[in-house]
């Protein structure tokens, strides 16, 4: 599997201060933050709309797995994903 991390440590380091501000709670880039209980429906919510916002991109119904979501390395993951995809189809700005 890709490590995010490896691939853009700004990102992740980035993620990692701001879900901490959305979550109340400082963990690490690997650490679960829903099986730690940190993230509910509404936080995750809270996440979605803030990647979208951030890096101007919409997350999609087919995205809303929650592999996608579960770590800042995977979210990371994700972003870098999603932004390929753009600048791919043309769609970024």
């Amino acid at each position: 599997m890709s490590d995010a991390g490896t691939q853009r440590p700004e990102l992740v380091q980035q993620l990692l201060r701001d879900f901490s501000v959305i979550t109340g709670a400082e963990f690490g880039p690997d650490d679960d933050y829903f099986a730690m209980g940190l993230v509910n429906s509404l936080r995750a919510l809270e996440i979605v709309a803030y990647l979208e916002r951030t890096f101007e991109f919409e997350v999609e119904i087919d995205d809303l797995d929650l592999d996608n979501f579960r770590t800042v390395h995977r979210a990371a993951a994700f972003v870098t994903r999603k932004c390929a995809a753009a600048v791919g189809t043309g769609a970024a700005g």
